[in-house]
């Protein structure tokens, strides 16, 4: 019940004028990208939780629809250890349907849902979202210079992790303030705010774990 609940509010939040770009951003997803793959995620969790095979195909399907397109985006290694291992890939909605029919225990009708969807055609796409992978060490940070918000307009930055590491980001503006932070023992964060000028910011994602941490990095 809870991942229907989630379904239907990401139904009635996206609209496509939040899909429309500031002008003169840095190449991004859009807002209504952002909030699609936020969601998917979070009816993901749930329906993981629940082992919930039906919650994940809705998972799925919004993350299909936000258009996943990767894009480069420089950054900087500061401090940390080794690197332990290779990380976790992106979560994919490929990935995602393949736990659905993996959960489903050969549910005919899941694997029906999860084909349907592999060869529907991405029509729907909001506005195709951009997204940078990168990799962080463990106790080290990945620093992102240079990016550039409009003044007035609402900005957000959105990064989600894989397995158990714990990621946090922050925000500075062009002269090292810190404007927005999420901190919390997961591996996902989400910052909004509104910058008061036309500027650079810098994004900061650090890894307070032992391990090596992958992860997507979005931004509107």
């Amino acid at each position: 019940m809870r991942v229907f609940q989630i379904a239907l509010f990401a139904s009635l939040f996206y609209s496509p004028a939040m899909g429309e770009q500031a002008p003169n951003i840095a190449p991004s997803a859009g807002a209504g990208s952002v909030s699609l793959m936020v969601l998917s995620r979070q009816v993901f969790d749930i329906a993981r939780a629940d082992n919930d095979p039906h919650g994940m195909v809705t998972a799925a399907r919004l993350r299909k629809k936000a258009g996943l397109q990767e894009q480069e985006r420089a950054g900087e290694d500061e401090g940390g250890q080794v690197h332990t291992g290779e990380g976790r890939g992106v979560l994919t909605w490929q990935a995602i349907l393949d736990e659905a029919v993996k959960r489903s225990a050969g549910d005919e009708t899941i694997a029906e849902l999860a084909e349907d969807l592999r060869v529907e055609k991405t029509k729907g796409v909001v506005n195709g979202a951009i997204y940078s992978k990168a990799r962080v060490k463990p106790r080290g940070k990945r620093r992102y210079r240079n990016i550039a918000f409009a003044g007035g307009r609402f900005a957000e930055f959105y990064s989600e992790g894989r397995g158990d590491a714990n990621l946090d980001m922050f925000i500075y503006d062009g002269s090292g303030h810190l404007v927005c932070s999420q901190t919390d023992p997961s591996n996902i964060s989400q910052c909004g705010w509104t910058p008061s000028f036309t500027g650079p910011f810098t994004v900061v994602i650090e890894n307070k774990s032992d391990v090596t941490a992958s992860y997507a990095l979005m931004t509107n």
